[in-house]
C-alpha cells in the first residue's frame, strides 16, 4: 500500500500528477491536442491520483482551464494544489514573487479558473 501524507485536512499519496506538460512548449500556450490533455487527467484521476499539482502561470492559465473542464465538478478525495509565489518573466524563467498582496490575488486567480467547489485557502 502506498503511503500517504497530511496536505491540509487531507490525507493524499505521495505520488500525484504534475500538469505542468499539459500546457505548450516550456509550460506556456495551449496543447498542441486539447482533448488528450483532457484525457491525460481523467484517466490519472481514474488510475487513483488523488492531487494535481498546478500553477496559474502554466499557460498562463491554460492547465487551470483544462483541470477544471476535465474535471469539474471534482470527486471527493481529489486535491488540486497550486503554486503562487512565483511568477513567470518575459523570458519564461520562473521568479520568486511573496508579496502578500500578489499572493492574496494569485490565489483569488487560481480559484477562479479551477472552479468554486471545495476550494481551501
Amino acid at each position: 500500500m502506498m503511503s500517504t501524507f497530511a496536505l491540509g485536512q487531507m490525507q493524499v499519496r505521495r505520488s500525484g500528477y504534475g500538469a505542468m506538460q499539459l500546457a505548450g512548449p516550456f509550460a506556456f500556450g495551449t496543447p498542441p491536442d486539447r482533448a488528450s490533455a483532457i484525457g491525460v487527467l481523467r484517466a490519472a484521476v481514474a488510475a487513483g491520483v488523488d492531487h494535481i499539482d498546478t500553477a496559474q502561470y502554466y499557460g498562463p492559465g491554460v492547465v487551470n482551464e483544462l483541470i477544471r473542464d476535465a474535471l469539474y465538478p471534482y470527486p471527493g478525495g481529489l486535491a488540486i494544489v497550486s503554486k503562487v509565489a512565483v511568477r513567470p518573466d518575459g523570458s519564461g524563467a520562473v521568479l520568486p514573487s511573496g508579496d502578500p498582496d500578489r499572493l492574496r490575488g494569485a490565489s483569488r486567480t487560481t480559484c477562479a479558473a479551477c472552479g468554486p467547489a471545495g476550494w481551501q485557502r
